[in-house]
């Protein structure tokens, strides 16, 4: 697989709304990327191995921030703060659409902290 097939299929996975089928390669990517068999050229050596030691829902959520957004989906002028906001938002979405779709989404940290700790 290229560097571009690669990124493809992440942007597809994306698009087609993180199925199962997406979920199970994501994993296999992750794994592959853990193991040193694949490289993602995007990220310089010490990202990639930043990816790594953080282990498989690191590399999985670095992916999905590092995949391409299309150039309609930001309104804002090229280099302006605004646009990095823009770009921001929908990696965040990206990574919550994930792990909400993986299972690892909490959605009220309090309650989940006090049922799993106790109260604090």
């Amino acid at each position: 697989m290229t560097n571009h097939d690669f990124w493809m299929s992440i942007s597809d996975i994306i698009n087609e709304g993180f199925t199962s089928e997406g979920l199970a390669k994501l994993d296999d990517y992750a794994e592959q990327f853990s193991t040193g068999k694949i490289l993602y050229k995007r990220f310089s050596p010490s990202e990639q191995y930043g990816c790594c030691e953080g282990g498989r829902i690191h590399v999985i959520a670095s992916l999905l921030a590092g995949a391409e957004v299309g150039t309609d989906q930001l309104s804002a002028p090229e280099g302006s703060f605004k646009r990095e906001q823009q770009l921001g938002k929908i990696q965040e979405k990206r990574i919550e659409d994930w792990a909400k779709a993986a299972g690892f989404w909490i959605s009220n940290t309090d309650e989940t902290y006090e049922q799993t700790l106790g109260k604090i």
